[in-house]
């Protein structure tokens, strides 16, 4: 069980990624250090209240924490600004997220909201790992 806010909307959604990350064992799991930044940020806490306000479900509000995200980084990459080593681990990791997400569209119970969301993740998560480095 990870150390999600009292909230816990997108637990089941991110326990879902991260169980998949395990079956396939590419060490894109986020260690528990990792979950804690990222569950312990403004952004994770303004997905978790608004996910169902936005039409989203679980999966959908995962996907919308995750591009906005990356978006951020991918932001900071762009301009040239250097992006801390464990934000940038973080950020590959957020894509493999997005990724997960998009290649489970075929099996979740998802509204068009939640797919809209998972390939504009998927998209923006491409973005970044195509993006080097400066």
């Amino acid at each position: 069980m990870f150390p999600f806010s009292h909230h816990n909307k997108l637990q089941p959604a991110l326990e879902y990624c991260q169980q998949h990350h395990r079956v396939l064992g590419a060490g894109q799991d986020l260690s528990p250090k990792q979950v804690t930044m990222i569950t312990h940020t403004p952004l994770y806490h303004e997905a978790e209240t608004q996910t169902h306000a936005m039409g989203l479900s679980n999966y959908g509000g995962l996907a919308w924490f995750s591009a906005r995200f990356l978006k951020n980084a991918l932001r900071q990459r762009e301009k040239g600004e250097e992006i801390a080593e464990d934000i940038d681990v973080l950020s590959k990791k957020m894509a493999s997220v997005a990724l997960c997400l998009g290649d489970s569209i075929p099996v979740l119970a998802l509204s068009t909201a939640d797919i809209d969301a998972i390939l504009n993740a998927g998209e923006i998560a491409m973005k970044w790992l195509d993006t080097p480095s400066k």
